[in-house]
């Protein structure tokens, strides 16, 4: 692959060549590259020698300058949650102490994966990764110069970061979004004219419950959904609402993206994740999906670097169709292991959620001694007056969810645990412990 990687990461050279095109908008007041640049250029002098460089990222103007001007020096960024505590900021940097000299001079960015389990890990992506994920994406979905992609989530999150390269590649623009709250984001997505913008799941399905009556300007071409399974409900509202949206597979192992729904698919309801972007190479063994291609990950900082012509294990279960298809059923790590049969979490939620009154669903898996785990259902009701009983929630399910699938045992909840990026938290401290002793209702 040829790839001019300083040219294209270098908000300098986009200034060159895009001088008054619209790089930043943020709730109706913009920046063009020209301004943008003069902004990198001025903070350059004070940035120190940090390698890496250290940066709470945020989804604002003074992170977007710094990551750009950290960009244009190669100097590599090590990213941290801005949801953190200053205990878990520390308890991270502490980990990666005295691991600076195994850090390859390519490096671009240093990305903390979610740890969802155990301590998170730092994940180092390269220029040339970062390049071949934005190129690949941009093959399926058109981006360029007018366009306008939505900052939403945090860049220190592979799908925040992501759009930041993207859109600097693409010399298109980025809308700083506001703290997520269902009327302000659709607000800002008209006033910023915004043609993309990346969301989860959760975030989708709020602005459904909040916002039922709304229906996107032409402008926008489509929200990308990832993070977590989107239910076949979900799917359906958006497809009935005209909604465009795009399904997305990707970790930040993989540099965000590499399964897509296609562009012109994007007003369907689709079945699975995707198809595969170009360049990219999955494979389904004994149902576990391996992933190859360049903008795989350099590996772990602090451990033994990937070899690139090797297959990357996803640690995610599914299955590869010959047209590049791909269905992606569970984290190998969420699946239940119940009597012998193996229970997707995702399968069983998305059956729990055609129920009208359950808002939301969480399954997992309570340890057993007869049955090894017993499967779980946390509920959110839509109405907390009208509760379903167990045993009614069973005969609804019993058409649509094999027996051994169907949940033993369910608890209604306020609401569920949320990781930073607003997923459900299958792993949440003191999970089990708060669906059984602190219910706040109960059968």
């Amino acid at each position: 692959m040829s790839i001019d990687l300083d040219h294209k990461l270098s908000v300098l050279a986009a200034a060159e060549e895009v001088p008054d095109a619209v790089a930043v908008r943020s709730n109706g007041d913009c920046l063009t590259y020209r301004e943008l640049a003069k902004k990198v250029r001025d903070i350059l002098p004070r940035l120190g020698d940090a390698r890496p460089y250290p940066l709470v990222a945020r989804p604002d103007l003074e992170t977007l300058i710094k990551v750009f001007a950290l960009l244009e020096r190669k100097q590599p960024i090590l990213l941290l949650h801005p949801g953190l505590t200053e205990h878990e900021r520390n308890t991270l940097l502490s980990s990666v102490e005295g691991l600076d000299h195994h850090l390859p001079e390519d490096t671009a960015v240093i990305l903390f994966t979610s740890g969802t389990t155990g301590l998170p890990k730092p994940a180092i992506l390269t220029r040339e990764a970062l390049t071949a994920s934005a190129e690949a994406s941009r093959d399926n979905i058109p981006l360029s110069p007018g366009d306008v992609w939505q900052l939403s989530i945090s860049p220190a999150r592979i799908g925040g970061f992501s759009i930041l390269t993207r859109s600097l590649i693409a010399r298109s623009a980025i809308a700083l979004g506001p703290k997520f709250s269902p009327k302000e984001y659709l607000r800002r997505l008209e006033v910023d004219h915004v043609t993309y913008s990346s969301i989860v799941p959760t975030m989708l399905r709020m602005i459904f419950d909040e916002a039922p009556e709304w229906r996107p300007l032409k402008t926008l071409k489509a929200l990308l959904v990832g993070g977590a399974p989107t239910s076949e409900k979900l799917k359906a509202e958006a497809e009935e609402k005209g909604i465009p949206i795009i399904l997305t597979y990707g970790m930040t192992e993989t540099a965000s993206n590499v399964v897509t729904t296609p562009f012109a698919e994007r007003y369907q309801r689709t079945s699975g994740s995707g198809k595969i972007n170009k360049g990219v190479q999955i494979k389904s063994e004994d149902g576990h999906l391996f992933i190859k291609g360049p903008m795989l990950m350099h590996g772990y900082w602090g451990r033994e670097p990937l070899v690139p012509s090797a297959w990357f294990d996803s640690g995610d279960i599914g299955e590869v169709d010959p047209d590049g298809s791909v269905r992606v059923f569970a984290r190998r790590k969420d699946v239940i292991l119940s009597g012998g049969e193996n229970v997707y979490p995702a399968e069983v939620e998305e059956a729990l959620e055609t129920i009208p009154e359950v808002k939301e669903a969480l399954v997992l898996g309570l340890p057993d001694e007869t049955w090894g785990a017993i499967v779980t259902a946390l509920l959110v009701p839509k109405d907390e007056q009208k509760l379903p009983s167990d045993a009614e929630l069973a005969l609804r399910l019993k058409p649509i969810l094999a027996s051994y699938k169907s949940p033993r045992r369910i608890a209604w909840v306020k609401e569920l645990p949320k990781t930073k990026a607003g997923k459900p938290d299958r792993n949440a401290d003191n999970l089990k412990e708060a669906a059984f002793r602190t219910l706040h209702y109960k059968h």
